[in-house]
């Protein structure tokens, strides 16, 4: 007996977290992090004042642990859809089309990511960038060594050009109009890139 409650508590629990990173990521998008109330966030995910200290220890550990899930969510999405291309310069269009398909489809995540990439707090920039790296070692190691490696992609640094791509990715992806609709195709954006990388005929 004890254990099932021990099993029906641990679901109560993840369940009240997942509501309570939801409502942040709506609260922090609208009002950015200094703007953002964590007793707003409580009352939206539909619990009393104060249930977030429950969770988190603080409004900036909420913040941090927010930028993990929108990692890990963001390059689940893009591996899953890059990973069903074989050729290397399909899946660099592939990863564009995708990655701007998430901004589209995400957009309160993708306005926490670019405001905090874009944002004053280095602390934040930090954790971000740590967060984001295993989506720079996938473009660098599946996309750029695989191009490499087949002889479809110039000799190059694939770490260097990983962060080239995702610096530009993440540059052109902040570009959106009031609907969160990216302003640039990625069909664009993926053929200057293979432009670049792509050997030359003869």
């Amino acid at each position: 007996m004890p254990r099932y409650k021990d099993a029906e508590r641990e679901t109560v629990m993840s369940e009240t977290r997942r509501l309570l990173l939801a409502a942040a990521t709506k609260e922090f998008a609208r009002e950015g992090y200094a703007g953002a109330n964590v007793n707003r966030i409580s009352k939206a995910a539909g619990f009393a004042k104060g249930t977030i200290y429950n969770y988190f220890s603080s409004k900036r550990a909420l913040m941090l642990a927010l930028i993990d899930q929108i990692s890990e969510a963001h390059l689940g999405f893009i591996v899953e859809q890059v990973q069903r291309e074989k050729d290397p310069s399909r899946r660099l269009e592939r990863f564009f089309g995708a990655g701007f398909a998430f901004i589209s489809n995400y957009a309160a995540e993708s306005r926490v990511m670019i405001n905090t990439i874009y944002g004053p707090d280095a602390e934040f920039k930090r954790h971000m960038y740590q967060a984001y790296r295993p989506m720079f070692e996938f473009v660098g190691r599946d996309i750029i060594s695989a191009g490499i490696s087949q002889g479809v992609f110039r000799q190059v640094d694939p770490d260097a050009t990983a962060t080239l791509l995702m610096t530009i990715y993440l540059g052109t992806g902040s570009q959106v109009d009031e609907n969160g609709r990216t302003w640039l195709d990625p069909r664009q954006v993926a053929a200057f890139a293979l432009n670049a990388l792509c050997k030359k005929e003869g």
